[in-house]
């Protein structure tokens, strides 16, 4: 019985996501951006990490995305040849590389941010105004409990 009731949720869930995600992101110009066209969810957690913390090491990086060496490897490679970022020693550990955001990836980490914002107010605002709280906190819950990247 248990089982049935959790693939009933599972499913609501599924066609909840779904739906939001089509109204967020399908046949919305407004909500796309050229500039982001061939980057990754995980390209754009690297910028966010290195722009927010610009003495990160590569590997904390990696640590903190729970990706191989071998696959923030490619990233890394990805970014610079697109402009994005430089590799640079690491003033905290000379041995150490670190990235540093170019002009090119700050924009399209503003880009990006500008995005998100709009996603998520436009979500917020579909909510009564004391819904939002709720779904904030039950979505930063499954977040935390998944143990996701933070």
């Amino acid at each position: 019985m248990a089982d049935k009731i959790l693939d009933r949720q599972i499913e609501q869930l599924d066609e909840a996501f779904h739906h939001l995600w089509h109204a967020l992101f399908l046949n919305r110009p407004d909500m796309k951006s050229d500039k982001l066209r061939g980057l990754s969810f995980i390209d754009m957690h690297v910028i966010r990490l290195a722009s927010e913390n610009p003495d990160i090491i590569l590997r904390e990086i990696r640590q903190h995305l729970k990706i191989p060496q071998t696959t923030l490897s490619s990233i890394v490679a990805k970014l610079e040849k697109y402009g994005l970022v430089r590799r640079v020693i690491n003033p905290r550990d000379l041995r150490s590389f670190s990235l540093k955001i170019t002009p090119a990836g700050r924009k399209i980490f503003a880009e990006h941010k500008r995005i998100d914002t709009m996603q998520a107010k436009e979500a917020l605002l579909a909510l009564e105004k004391g819904e939002r709280d709720v779904f904030i906190g039950l979505v930063r819950k499954a977040a935390n409990r998944l143990k996701v990247i933070k």
